[in-house]
């Protein structure tokens, strides 16, 4: 089956599934693809070299439902990387609910396929910590030959439904995947598949979420965190340089504007215009006074925007813009479990301890954003809604976190150059490196503080909206 790729690859295989009817035996027919998806077969279709199935949703309220969209993942995944060419109709295929391939040109099971079997059940268990999806892991009744069970997986349904594009994240998740060699994430991480409202993931075994004052207070934590941000701001190929110049524009401004007219959107509809009360706890959490007038709350909001914008412009217009994560909390940091509350070693903490995770609100953006909000998470508020300012981490903390990020991407970026420094120049290199460093570091620093409050503004705007 013939994969395709990228964002368009998702919008496309959609179009296939509106436009094409499949019966229960895979060939072209009546009922519609829609009216048998449920219990009989479901769409395949390959994107990012991975299985897609625009019309498989689960229910993150029932397991049942979470179970099989995992198990129609896992088993697709034997097919389509064994022999794809089998596929029914040209690039489509369609998998049944007991892991069996329907098609016009030969049929086979999965029992046959690589000696795979699939029993009846399965372990799910819900995984708390998500602030924007549900988020299950689930433990397959499946093994292979030999009887080795499949490793779990993770069951991601998707929330903040309109805010995100999980054509392009999907996306960018799986090249980040298969590029996870280059240490920007964890080597165990992968994407298996997609299904409409959500994907499936590897589980990372043996870890833990990270504890935001417990864990962030620990130096070798920090360092790593550092290194591992370094590495994706540097040493992602995020496929922008094939783009549009204004793809590659920071997208903070262009998000946060979006949201704000979100935010109005929800303050203009009838539940908040016939509840005063409500309307008027809104409006103080967005602007911070009382007001029943939707288009004051974004006239202010934009006019916050455009005032952060123009001073990251004057002040720094060659801030340097890459891909960045844009979330990384607590709670998108898993430690191995061996790292417990009171740290260690900084030597404990590297690639295959520190996994950062989530890459949903990852776009182009401000490389020091990334850092900057990364402060503003060891404050806390992602329980309680009340961040701890005091907790920030000090001026020092901070410049030697950029001094290790700056010391990785100056080996990410001076890499693979094969350029060889006489010995005089290498003396003249130490001796004015430590100089050289703590201006930039300076600089950076500046930056920093001032992307704190735009993050600050970016998630209490999405936080608003998400209550809303």
């Amino acid at each position: 089956m013939t994969s395709l790729s990228g964002s368009q690859g998702y919008i496309q295989a959609r179009d296939e599934a509106k436009n094409i009817d499949i019966g229960n035996s895979g060939s072209l027919s009546s009922p519609s693809l829609e009216s048998t998806a449920e219990n009989g077969p479901h769409l395949l279709r390959n994107v990012d070299d991975r299985p897609y199935f625009p019309l498989l949703r689960a229910d993150p309220s029932d397991e049942a439902s979470v179970l099989e969209v995992a198990k129609v993942i896992v088993l697709s995944r034997v097919i389509n990387g064994v022999n794809e060419e089998d596929a029914a109709i040209g690039d489509v295929a369609t998998i049944d609910g007991d892991g069996e391939k329907n098609g016009a040109k030969e049929e086979e099971t999965w029992r046959t396929r690589g000696d795979i079997s699939a029993e009846e059940g399965g372990k799910v268990t819900v995984i708390t910590g998500g602030l924007t999806n549900a988020l299950f892991k689930v433990d397959l009744s499946i093994t292979n030959g030999n009887d080795t069970p499949h490793d779990p997986v993770l069951v991601r349904i998707f929330g903040a439904d309109g805010m995100i594009d999980r054509d392009e994240e999907t996306s960018t998740f799986a090249r980040l995947c298969d590029q996870r060699g280059r240490g920007m994430v964890h080597y165990q991480l992968n994407l298996l598949g997609r299904f409409q409202n959500g994907r499936v993931e590897t589980w990372i075994s043996n870890m833990r979420q990270a504890h935001q004052i417990h864990d962030f207070k620990t130096d070798g934590l920090a360092l790593e965190v550092a290194r591992q941000m370094a590495r994706l701001h540097y040493g992602f190929d995020a496929d922008v340089e094939a783009r549009a110049e204004a793809v590659r524009q920071p997208t903070l401004w262009s998000v946060t504007e979006k949201w704000i007219g979100k935010v109005c959107q929800q303050l203009s509809h009838e539940r908040f215009q016939k509840d005063a009360s409500l309307l008027e706890i809104f409006s103080i959490a967005a602007v911070g006074n009382i007001t029943s007038d939707s288009k004051t709350v974004k006239a202010t909001l934009m006019d916050e925007l455009k005032w952060l914008r123009n001073q990251v412009e004057t002040q720094h217009p060659t801030a340097p813009i890459v891909f960045c994560h844009n979330d990384v909390n607590a709670s998108n940091i898993l430690l191995h479990a061996s790292i417990d509350d009171n740290g260690g070693s900084d030597e404990l903490y590297n690639r295959g301890s520190v996994s950062i995770i989530d890459y949903e609100y990852g776009s182009i953006n401000y490389a020091m954003y990334d850092i900057a909000n990364f402060n503003c998470e060891h404050c806390g508020g992602n329980d309680n809604g009340m961040p701890n300012f005091e907790l920030l981490p000090s001026a020092e903390r901070q410049r030697v976190f950029l001094e290790e990020y700056i010391r990785e991407r100056d080996s990410i970026l001076s890499s693979g150059k094969g350029e060889d420094e006489d010995e005089g120049e290498a003396v003249t290199s130490r001796a004015s490196i430590s100089e050289a460093l703590a201006e930039e570091v300076s600089g950076l620093l500046a930056q920093v503080e001032l992307f704190q409050a735009s993050s600050n503004m970016y998630w209490g705007i999405w936080g608003i909206l998400q209550a809303a």
